[in-house]
């Protein structure tokens, strides 16, 4: 196990190691939070596109039309 690091600590010098390290832990799970919220931001412009046309043919479209 890696030793702990201390960045708090102004003689601390990271290893390239250690930054990469770093940068795995600070972006894990960005990519499936990024991947999730496009499939939810999708289904809700699919939702938003079904109720629109909805009242655009309750509004414009003729009775016959329906």
């Amino acid at each position: 196990m890696a030793a702990q690091i201390n960045l708090s600590d102004p003689t601390f010098e990271p290893s390239d190691e250690d930054l990469k390290g770093l940068m795995h832990g600070a972006f894990a799970g960005i990519r499936e939070a990024h991947d999730q919220s496009l499939l939810e931001m999708r289904a809700r412009i699919a939702r938003l596109q079904v109720e629109a046309r909805a009242r655009f043919d309750a509004r414009w479209r003729a009775p016959e039309d329906r």
